[in-house]
């Protein structure tokens, strides 16, 4: 390893590069979040809103379209991430070898996100399956080569515990901005059809190809002002078979253990971020425009948690406040199953929705994240190698494994019941989703955290 010391990471860069966050995660929302609504849309405005461009049916064993075609292609980049971690850790392009990914990757991935949601013909179509197969491989592949890279870049630019915190509270927020972003598409929808005197789905279509070249300028800005060379821990590439590193990063037990956490957390968390529309829609009884005003109203709370979360960690070490928000997460799933019988005004049922969401997200936005890295930064001090995108890439195969289940389970449920009079598939969502928390919180009892007798010291800014 070198000796030489990375100057001091302004707060400038820090800011853009957590911005390239806010790009790739607004893609990745519009994707993630989107794709199903878009092609299974909820019963109630399923006749006049999107036409029916792929079977909505079941059609394999209990299975749909979308539901096979979202759980293959996570798998693909799951696949992707732990592979793409290993060779950036021991990449030594020029330019930097975190940045070389993200400019391979930035534009494709905002492509594949925009062909996702246009389909070649306005009726089911083998054509239409094809096209959307592609896109969904294109988009999970190259999120991969973009995400993974970027990530190693946190244990690396952060050259301290409390650094990284800030780092990680940066992207918490980034996160949410892209995560907002493309939620305010349920509000947008009908204005821009209004505006332009077009249909609903070319409406839908309009904002997420505008999604698509925001998120383009924004996974453009580390690429432009990060510079490794200057602010990055000099470290050399870690040498050796990419698997063997794979296999010796597992072979930590507090990371591995904590792996089980990642799975469970996010298998639980998209039951929620996948739900809210038809929570909202269905179970409250809203129209869909109030979708936007629960989520925004989520991430909104969170962002006003963000300040207290770098003192907490002062105050308690990670695992409890992880604890106490796995808790609260619980609540929000039995709060939702109750949600048509609590006889409440609206404006209250939103309200607990959005308070009992609030302190999880900013929790689970912020500290994962810097637990990762703690742990990457203990396994170099333990071994001499850099392997941080080696521990990321394995965080978002676990995380995107999680995912794909969700993704697979979800439009199947949805098919056994949403609608008002029927809304079995839907509060099944919820029943899971409530499963996958408590579990997640079980295992987390388990977790041993990281020990860390770091600061590193580093120069001032030149």
């Amino acid at each position: 390893m070198s000796t030489s010391q990375p100057s001091l990471t302004p707060m400038y860069v820090k800011v853009l590069y957590s911005l390239g966050q806010a790009g790739w995660n607004l893609v990745n929302s519009c994707f993630m979040l989107l794709l199903i609504y878009f092609y299974i849309p909820p019963e109630i405005e399923a006749g006049d809103m999107f036409p029916e461009y792929v079977e909505r049916r079941f059609i394999f064993l209990s299975f749909t379209v979308v539901g096979l075609l979202m759980f293959a292609g996570t798998i693909i980049s799951a696949i992707t991430d732990v592979i793409m971690g290993p060779l950036s850790d021991k990449a030594k392009f020029k330019f930097g070898r975190r940045r070389t990914f993200l400019v391979i990757a930035f534009i494709p991935l905002a492509l594949f996100t925009f062909t996702s949601f246009y389909p070649l013909t306005d009726t089911k179509s083998i054509a239409n399956i094809i096209w959307l197969s592609v896109s969904v491989i294109g988009f999970n592949i190259f999120l991969s080569v973009y995400v993974t890279p970027y990530n190693g870049l946190l244990a690396e630019l952060g050259h301290t515990q409390k650094d990284r915190v800030v780092l990680s509270t940066l992207l918490a927020l980034t996160w949410g901005i892209g995560f907002m972003a493309a939620n305010t598409i349920f509000a947008l929808k009908s204005y821009v059809a209004n505006l332009f005197h077009i249909n609903q789905a070319h409406a839908f279509q309009y904002l997420i190809l505008l999604f698509c070249l925001l998120a383009v300028l924004l996974m453009a800005l580390p690429i432009i002002f990060v510079n490794e060379d200057k602010y990055c821990k000099k470290t050399a590439p870690a040498e050796g078979n990419p698997f063997q590193q794979m296999i010796d990063v597992l072979k930590i037990t507090k990371f591995r253990r904590y792996m089980f956490v990642e799975l469970f957390y996010w298998f639980s968390t998209q039951f929620l971020q996948l739900g809210i529309a038809y929570y909202v829609t269905v179970l409250m009884g809203l129209s869909e425009q109030y979708t936007s005003i629960v989520i925004i109203g989520a991430a909104v709370g969170a962002f006003i948690t963000f300040p207290i979360v770098v003192p907490l960690t002062e105050k308690y070490d990670k695992k409890k406040l992880l604890l106490i928000s796995f808790a609260l997460f619980s609540l929000l799933f039995i709060a939702i199953l109750y949600i048509d019988k609590m006889h409440l005004p609206i404006w209250l049922l939103i309200a607990i929705v959005i308070v009992l969401n609030a302190f999880p997200m900013a929790i689970f936005g912020i500290l994962p994240m810097a637990l990762v890295s703690d742990m990457a930064v203990e396994d170099a001090a333990n071994t001499g190698k850099s392997r941080s995108a080696t521990f990321y890439g394995i965080k978002f195969f676990i995380m995107k494994i999680g995912l794909s289940l969700t993704g697979l389970i979800f439009p199947t449920l949805l098919v056994l019941g949403k609608s008002t009079s029927n809304s079995t598939g839907i509060r099944l969502t919820a029943v899971i989703g409530l499963i996958g928390s408590l579990v997640a919180m079980i295992l987390m009892s388990k977790v041993e955290l990281p020990k860390l007798d770091e600061e590193v010291t580093i120069s001032k800014p030149m």
